[in-house]
């Protein structure tokens, strides 16, 4: 009987280094985590600490888990509640320390050493006590691990911006963060797709980032001239991005996207909704200010902190609570995501046939770089498009001001939709409009093509449909000597490649991540033949229209062919047709809506038509019957 003792005490006895760890919850440089929500996910883990780690699952006895609205859980003290959870096993001291980073340990949660049950034997660990009053404070309704991840690593960046050089005593790190431009967030996205970035790269890399030195710029005489001008520009988008990041981290649940698409997309529209309520004041601001010119002694860092200083003075919170009512009363998701790209130019067409000097404001976009401004814009997609193919040495150049919604990387052309809501879509196209007073000139809309279908074939277009989408989107009207004329077409705008080829609409294939294939790439449908408007301008029933149409009909595009000499008959008529506009007869108008209602029916994958298809549907046969007598009427003069 006691050899029989023995043996079972000696199969069940337990190594020191259990003895150890059960006692003191640790184990040489490490220690051991007792964790109850977002902790217990690998990947999260995996993002913060850039390893997989150990785990086993443990009970916490006398402790209560709480999950409130906002989603992040918490323990209290509790006599007799338990709570699931799972030991971090052999969590060094570096790792405990992002880990409290991440958890706000000392405001939000306190580290306590408690002991868990893991099986039948009873361990010392560590692990994070809620500070009730803190987390109601501090965390908005709706948080989620990305915003709290989102908001750790921005400290983390913080916290090395310390490390670089300010050149000013006291500047802001805000003012830091906007100077450094889309460095911190690649930063930010780096981190979320599991990319881990040591502190010394991220130092490089926020280093490289540096804006430029205002006084070698100035010493070009040949941009003088202009130097005001791109000065109150950048300080404008300045202000614009201190809006976003107010709204992202104050409103984190009303800008929140799905992954597929852009996440500041929704941040964006409310800030051009906020800046153009309160565009005269800040105009008064900027020469009150001198915004607008250069000030001797003043460098570029200078006129970033007078901009985040008067963003602080403008911004309204409870004003965009009403904002954001606004959105959100009026948002109508579909299954089509969206994307637009706005061309501005002060010598419309001829902006980019432009000498030294044509355009007296901007030179045509020609001194963009020495002002930074693809790091001010670069939220909106911002950069210069010449219509040419250009490569990195061929940088600077004359252009189009465009605004790429959705592309966060003008090299290698990454880019996400924007949003799927149509109206917010037209919404934002005429903030845009109103935020620039740059003349607009062009507006490409685009929308992803996915499912089981292809939506782009080598189909013919009929000439009457293409007719009724130049009514809806083209620009007619008559030229100095009174000959109706389709401008877009007619004045060759639509020629992108100095070729005398109509490039109408065009197949492409948008990269989200850099590292993704062909095959995984959104097949994407842009049609580029559409006039941006000064005025407020119905963008929306364009919309619904080409995506009914394109998901009806499933036609080819109409682009550059590869073989130069050859164009397809649709180019020939189009080009035909703008010369000598013609109106059509209301049956054509019919069976065009009529294909617009399939499409957006078969979008939706039903039989039965919905109310808001029936009143795009009406709309749009209005516009078109009242845009073709317009044409009727002008032709007979």
């Amino acid at each position: 009987m006691k050899n029989k003792k023995y043996e079972y005490k000696k199969k069940h006895a337990h190594t020191p280094e259990e003895i150890t760890r059960a006692f003191y919850g640790a184990q040489g440089n490490t220690v051991d985590l007792f964790v109850y929500g977002t902790l217990m996910y690998d990947h999260y883990l995996q993002l913060l600490l850039n390893r997989k780690v150990e785990t086993i699952p443990a009970r916490l006895f006398h402790y209560m888990r709480l999950t409130p609205s906002w989603n992040f859980p918490f323990i209290v003290k509790q006599k007799g509640a338990v709570t699931e959870g799972r030991v971090l096993r052999n969590i060094t001291k570096e790792e405990l320390k992002i880990l409290d980073d991440f958890e706000d340990e000392g405001e939000l949660y306190s580290r306590r050493s408690v002991v868990v049950r893991v099986g039948k034997m009873r361990q010392r660990c560590q692990t994070y006590i809620g500070n009730i009053s803190a987390i109601n404070r501090n965390i908005t309704s709706d948080m989620q691990f990305e915003d709290k991840f989102g908001f750790y690593v921005e400290k983390k960046i913080d916290a090395i911006l310390e490390n670089v050089p300010a050149n000013k005593p006291g500047m802001d790190r805000r003012v830091l963060h906007e100077l450094m431009g889309s460095a911190v967030d690649s930063i930010i996205q780096s981190h979320f797709d599991g990319n881990y970035i040591c502190n010394y790269i991220m130092i490089q890399a926020l280093e490289e980032a540096a804006p430029p030195s205002l006084g070698k710029t100035l010493k070009n005489k040949e941009l003088l001239p202009f130097a005001g001008n791109y000065m109150q520009l950048a300080c404008q988008h300045i202000i614009f991005n201190q809006f976003v990041n107010k709204i992202r981290h104050q409103h984190p649940e009303a800008v929140r996207v799905a992954h597929q698409y852009y996440q500041h997309g929704i941040a964006i529209l409310l800030s051009f909704l906020l800046y153009n309520r309160h565009k005269n004041k800040i105009n008064a601001l900027f020469q009150e200010y001198k915004l607008d010119q250069i000030v001797e002694g003043r460098g570029y860092r200078d006129y970033a902190k007078i901009a985040v200083d008067l963003a602080d003075l403008i911004y309204d919170a409870h004003e965009l609570e009403q904002l954001i009512d606004l959105i959100d009363n009026n948002w109508y998701s579909t299954p089509t995501p969206l994307g637009a790209e706005l061309e501005f130019g002060n010598l419309g067409a001829n902006t980019i046939y432009a000498n030294p000097g044509d355009d007296p404001v901007y030179d045509s976009f020609y001194w963009f770089w020495d002002f930074d401004l693809l790091q001010r814009t670069w939220r909106l997609g911002g950069h210069v498009d010449s219509h040419r193919q250009m490569n990195l040495a061929q940088q600077r150049h004359r252009g189009f001001l465009e605004y790429a919604f959705g592309r966060y990387q003008i090299i290698g052309d990454l880019s996400r939709p924007l949003f799927d809501c149509p109206w917010a879509m037209s919404l934002l196209i005429n903030e845009a409009v109103k935020f620039l007073d740059i003349k607009p000139h062009s507006l490409h809309i685009s929308m992803e093509l996915g499912g089981h279908h292809r939506h782009i074939t080598d189909k013919k277009h009929k000439e009457s449909d293409l007719i009724c989408l130049l009514l809806l989107g083209g620009d007619i009207r008559k030229d100095e000597h009174g000959k109706v004329r389709e401008w877009r077409i007619y004045n060759n705008e639509l020629d992108t490649n100095f070729q005398k080829s109509l490039n109408f609409s065009d197949r492409k294939f948008h990269f989200p991540k850099a590292d993704i294939t062909l095959d995984e790439a959104a097949d994407v449908m842009e049609y580029k033949f559409m006039r941006l408007h000064e005025e407020n301008f119905d963008y929306e029933t364009i919309i619904y229209a080409l995506k009914g149409y394109q998901l009806h009909t499933h036609v080819r595009p109409l682009n550059i062919q590869e073989n130069q000499n050859r164009e397809l008959p649709e180019q020939i008529f189009l080009k035909r047709w703008a010369a000598n506009p013609t109106p059509i007869n209301e049956d054509d108008i019919n069976k065009f809506v009529d294909k617009v209602i399939m499409g957006l029916m078969e979008e939706i994958g039903t039989l039965k038509i919905k109310s808001y298809i029936i009143r795009i549907a009406e709309k749009l046969k209005n516009i078109l019957n009242e845009k073709n007598k317009k044409l009727n009427d002008m032709v007979k003069k």
